[in-house]
């Protein structure tokens, strides 16, 4: 069983790919932390494959697996830059198919939001990696829920979608959490960090405005079934694009990105 995805689309690939800059991604967050020689590097809820693709460019050496629950989403990533191993397995998050301390880098960008029983797949990451080894969780706090100001049309449409969503797992602040599971998971040396990630302040801009378009535009089926009737759900995602329009209105989130070891000597479960 794979982790439920509520973004299941055929254009999610092309929307996932398309929001980041995969090599300045990997330069900020994950060269840092890579060790010499030719490290053994696993993405968990890896999409196509793009930021494993990037840590390929960054370090040829590398052998790195992309990993994610769904086999056709997988099937859409291109091969392995010249130079570099990188393999694709699918599968669960909370149950991963590797044995005990095979990675020098575990990482997950925008993964968690959607794991209802994400401590287990924090652990599972943790188990996989070598006894000093690396983790390193990437995601996001105010996802969808932050914005002021909060008319009453968009709070009618917010509340109830956001409370639908929660109900399959998806946690609008789990970026606040990371911290606290990476801790529950025996990761030691933990360091934190608080980015700004969305952050519209006035009208959006409108590249940006596209994307989002296409963000709820692939929720559309979940907006439906939290709000009753495609109708409703064509009115909801009106309201939330005329709100990114506004002089008036600002939205923001943030990412958290926690790193951490596991511990030499420590076993875990």
């Amino acid at each position: 069983m794979s982790v439920p995805y509520l973004m299941e689309d055929r254009r999610e690939v092309g929307r996932l790919v398309a929001k980041v800059d995969a090599d300045a991604w990997v330069r900020e967050y994950l060269a840092p932390v890579m060790p010499t020689g030719a490290p053994e590097v696993l993405d968990v809820g890896a999409g196509p494959g793009h930021i494993a693709q990037a840590v390929c460019r960054a370090r040829p050496d590398s052998r790195v697996v992309a990993f994610d629950g769904n086999p056709e989403r997988l099937a859409a990533g291109s091969g392995s830059p010249d130079g570099a191993a990188l393999v694709r397995r699918c599968g669960d998050a909370r149950e991963l198919p590797f044995e005990d301390g095979v990675f020098d880098v575990v990482y997950s960008r925008l993964m968690l939001q959607y794991v209802a029983e994400r401590g287990r797949a924090v652990a599972e990451m943790a188990r996989v990696t070598k006894p000093g080894g690396v983790v390193v969780l990437f995601d996001l706090d105010g996802q969808l829920v932050w914005h002021d100001p909060v008319p009453p049309a968009l709070s009618a449409v917010l509340d109830p979608v956001v409370a639908a969503l929660e109900a399959t797992g998806f946690d609008p602040h789990t970026g606040r959490r990371l911290y606290r599971l990476a801790r529950e998971a025996g990761l030691t040396d933990l360091a934190v960090r608080v980015d700004p990630y969305h952050l519209i302040a006035g009208p959006i801009d409108p590249a940006e405005r596209e994307q989002w378009h296409l963000k709820l535009d692939i929720a559309r089926p979940a907006i439906a079934r939290a709000l009753g009737s495609s109708g409703a759900a064509d009115e909801a995602v009106r309201i939330f694009l005329d709100h990114l329009d506004s002089e008036d209105t600002l939205t923001y989130s943030v990412a958290f990105t926690v790193t951490g070891r596991r511990k030499p000597g420590v076993r875990l479960r």
